[in-house]
C-alpha cells in the first residue's frame, strides 16, 4: 500500500484548488465498492457508468474526499474539481512512482505481455520485494490503480502496459516512468482500433519515450519493427535478444525440447553462456525468457536469480494451459484470450503433440478490416502444420473465415456444446484439443464442458 499522503499536497499535483483544512488520503480507489475509510475517490466517467452519481456512496462509505470534473454541491463531501479525472489518476500515480526508490520495469507488446510480467517477477522476487500488475490491469485505468500499490518496501516493480490505439501507452509510460521497458512484439492484436500494423507499431514505441535517457530499452532483434523501435530509442542503451540465433545482445544458441517446456542455451554478448529452464510450452516462449533474462540483468538481478525464477514460473489459468482429462483426452486450454500471432504460436504447440490433434477456436476480435483475411490465415496456418480436426464455434465473417482457411474437413459449430459433443462422440484414440478464442467468444465454457463432459461412456474404450 502507498504511504499517505495529505489532501491538500494531492491537490497541488492534480491543479486542484487545495482545501481550507487538511486531511490524510490512506488509497486512492475508482470504485466505490472498494473503498475504505480514510480514502480518496476519483470520479472517472465512461461509455457505461460515470463516477460522479456515487459521490454520495463514497461519502457514506468513509472517503475524505473526491476528485471531480463537476463539483456536486448536494453531497457533503470535499470535492477537487479538475479538467480531466483520467489525468488527474495519472497524475496522481506518477506522484507516488516519484515518491519511490523502487527500480521499475515496463511491459508491452502484442502478446507475451502476461507472461513476460510472470517471468520477470519470479525473478525479481529472488533480489527484493517486487510489485507486479494483478491481472489484466495494464490499461489507462489499470496501470495508475497499478502504481497506487507501490510502497516504501518495494525494490523493484514489474508494470504491464496495454493499449487499444494510438497515445494510451504514452499516456501510462508517463505514469509508470521506467528504468527498464520492453517491447515483446507487434502483431495485429487490436488492430481495429490502431488502423493499421504500422501504427500498432508506433504505439509501442510510446513506451520508450518515457524511459529516461540513462535507462535501458530491452527489443525483440527477431520482431520486424527491430530496426524501427532501436532508432527511437536515440541515446537510450538498446538490448537485443533473439530466439532465432541472430546477432542480438542474448541469444538462444540451441535449445531442447521436453514434455511441457524447453531447455535453454543462451550465449550472451559479455562472453557468457548460461542454461536456462523454461516450464512452459511454445517456443515463442523462448523469446519472453530471454527477454526476461536481459530486463532482469538490466535491473541488477544475479544470473542465478535468472534462472530460479524462470524455472519457478508455470503455465498461468487459461495461458496454453495443459489438462489432462481421461488417459485419451488432452486439453491444452488457451482461452484466456487471442489475436492472430498468438493463434498461431498455440497452434505450433498444438502440433507437437502426439496422437491426434484438434483445435477448437473461436473468432479474433478488434481486426478491422482485415479480419478475415487474417482468420483465414490462422486456418491456413493449421492446415500447413498437419492438424487433423478443426471445429470453430460462432457465427460472423470471422468464423467463416476460419474455416475457409483449414478447408473442406473444417467444421463450425453455434454452440460451444454442440462443438464439444461432436468432438468427443468423433474420439477413437488419444487427442490433444487446443481451445482458444477471444474473451468474446468466451471459449473458456467450452473447456468447462470438457472437463464435465469427459469420462462419460462416449469418450471410453
Amino acid at each position: 500500500m502507498m504511504r499517505a499522503f495529505g489532501l491538500q499536497e494531492l491537490a497541488r499535483v492534480v491543479g486542484a484548488e487545495a482545501p481550507t483544512s487538511d486531511v490524510m488520503v490512506q488509497r486512492i480507489v475508482t470504485d466505490t465498492r472498494n473503498l475504505q475509510q480514510g480514502d480518496l475517490f476519483v470520479a472517472l466517467r465512461g461509455d457505461r457508468f460515470d463516477g460522479h452519481g456515487f459521490l454520495g456512496a463514497a461519502s457514506k462509505a468513509g472517503a475524505v474526499a473526491a476528485i471531480v470534473d463537476k463539483a456536486d454541491p448536494g453531497v457533503a463531501l470535499p470535492q477537487l474539481v479538475v479538467d480531466d479525472t483520467v489525468q488527474a489518476l495519472a497524475d496522481l500515480a506518477r506522484f507516488n512512482r516519484e515518491q519511490s526508490a523502487a527500480a521499475v520495469v515496463a511491459i508491452t507488446g502484442s502478446s507475451g505481455k502476461t507472461t513476460l510480467k510472470e517471468m520477470l517477477s519470479a525473478i525479481l522476487a529472488n533480489e527484493g520485494e517486487t510489485l507486479a500488475t494483478s491481472g489484466n490491469l495494464n490499461n489507462h485505468i489499470g496501470a495508475p490503480l497499478t502504481l497506487f500499490r507501490l510502497a516504501p518496501e518495494h525494490r523493484f516493480a514489474v508494470i504491464e502496459l496495454g493499449a487499444s490505439g494510438l497515445g494510451e501507452i504514452a499516456h501510462t509510460v508517463a505514469a509508470a516512468r521506467p528504468d527498464v521497458a520492453v517491447i515483446t512484439n507487434a502483431g495485429e492484436a487490436h488492430l481495429e482500433g490502431f488502423g493499421s500494423y504500422q501504427n500498432i507499431v508506433q504505439a509501442k514505441g510510446e513506451i520508450i519515450d518515457g524511459v529516461p535517457e540513462a535507462g535501458s530499452v530491452v527489443l525483440n532483434f527477431d520482431d520486424p519493427a527491430f530496426t524501427v523501435w532501436k532508432q527511437r530509442a536515440t541515446n537510450r542503451k538498446v538490448i537485443s535478444v533473439s530466439a532465432k540465433g541472430g546477432q542480438a545482445d542474448y541469444r538462444c544458441a540451441g535449445f531442447e525440447a521436453f514434455d511441457g517446456g524447453y531447455r535453454v542455451k543462451v550465449a550472451i554478448s559479455d562472453g557468457r553462456e548460461c542454461e536456462l529452464m523454461v516450464n512452459l510450452p511454445g517456443e515463442h516462449n523462448i523469446a519472453n525468457a530471454l527477454l526476461a533474462m536481459a530486463a532482469a540483468e538490466a535491473l541488477g538481478a544475479r544470473e542465478a536469480a535468472v534462472r530460479n525464477g524462470l524455472a519457478s514460473v508455470k503455465s498461468a489459468a487459461g495461458r496454453l494451459e495443459r489438462k489432462v482429462l481421461s488417459n485419451q483426452v488432452t486439453v491444452i486450454d488457451d482461452s484466456y484470450n487471442a489475436n492472430p500471432s498468438s493463434m498461431k504460436a498455440a497452434l505450433d504447440v498444438l502440433a507437437s503433440a502426439s496422437g491426434t490433434r484438434a483445435g477448437l477456436l473461436g473468432a479474433m476480435a478488434e481486426l478491422g478490416a482485415d479480419s478475415a483475411k487474417l482468420h483465414q490465415e490462422v486456418g491456413a496456418h493449421a492446415q500447413a502444420l498437419g492438424i487433423e480436426k478443426l471445429l470453430v464455434v460462432g457465427n460472423g465473417e470471422g468464423c467463416e473465415a476460419l474455416v475457409s482457411g483449414y478447408g473442406n474437413m473444417a467444421r463450425r459449430f453455434d454452440t460451444h456444446e454442440q462443438a464439444v459433443d461432436w468432438l468427443l462422440k468423433d474420439i477413437t484414440g488419444p487427442v490433444t484439443i487446443l481451445v482458444k478464442g477471444s474473451r468474446s467468444s468466451a471459449m473458456d465454457q467450452a473447456v468447462r464442458l470438457l472437463q464435465e463432459k469427459v469420462g462419460n461412456s462416449c469418450c471410453s474404450g
